[in-house]
């Protein structure tokens, strides 16, 4: 299977206009959002190396927490193709910016599925026959500001959409697993950047 790599280059005005709307929609929710500002371009690219590439056209990648899209732009980067990543976020202003702004990053092919809506019922958002067939769901969500049962909730809806094997990848600004308190995964440190402001890491969660 090819795999085509976009490019992602960001303009002032864009990256600008970016972080003005994250700003704003943290102001009006922290908690929801969790940082000040998107996530780096380092961390987005850190994260997205873990994230396998795709051998067949019926494996998918399914972004949970996609913000302003700096993630998915780093996914687009990696190679995954935009017809089989779908970008998942429950703010709706954020969720119009993703609408806007992903289609010319892959002008030639279909963007990726953005849906607004909670990661809890993953199974719901995304289409049908993706169900089982995810080879991986990336988030940045931030799980910290979440009571457990509701981290939990989140990861169990994301292993109901993976395929036998699949798994997840979790951006997070603690180095301590926002779920070391459940013994019923696997789970791997696999990025520590500590130079990131603030530092930030990517667990990896198996069953």
């Amino acid at each position: 299977m090819t795999h085509e790599k976009f490019n992602c280059a960001y303009d002032s005005k864009l990256r600008s206009h970016e972080n003005k709307l994250f700003f704003k929609q943290w102001v009006q929710n922290p908690a929801r959002l969790g940082t000040l500002a998107p996530i780096s371009l380092r961390l987005a690219r850190d994260a997205a190396l873990n994230v396998p590439l795709l051998e067949t056209e019926e494996q998918y990648v399914v972004e949970i927490g996609a913000g302003t899209g700096r993630l998915t732009r780093a996914l687009l980067e990696r190679g995954v193709p935009p017809a089989q990543l779908a970008a998942i976020e429950l703010d709706t202003k954020l969720c119009a910016f993703l609408t806007e702004t992903l289609p010319a990053v892959c002008p030639q092919s279909t963007p990726p599925l953005v849906v607004e809506g909670d990661a809890t019922y993953l199974e719901e958002l995304i289409p049908s026959h993706w169900v089982g067939k995810v080879d991986t769901v990336v988030s940045a969500i931030p799980f910290m500001y979440l009571p457990e049962e509701k981290r939990i909730a989140i990861i169990e809806s994301a292993f109901k959409v993976l395929k036998p094997g699949g798994k997840i990848i979790h951006i997070t600004y603690n180095p301590k697993s926002p779920i070391a308190f459940s013994r019923a995964y696997h789970q791997t440190r696999v990025v520590s950047l500590w130079i990131n402001m603030p530092p930030g890491f990517v667990w990896a969660y198996t069953k």
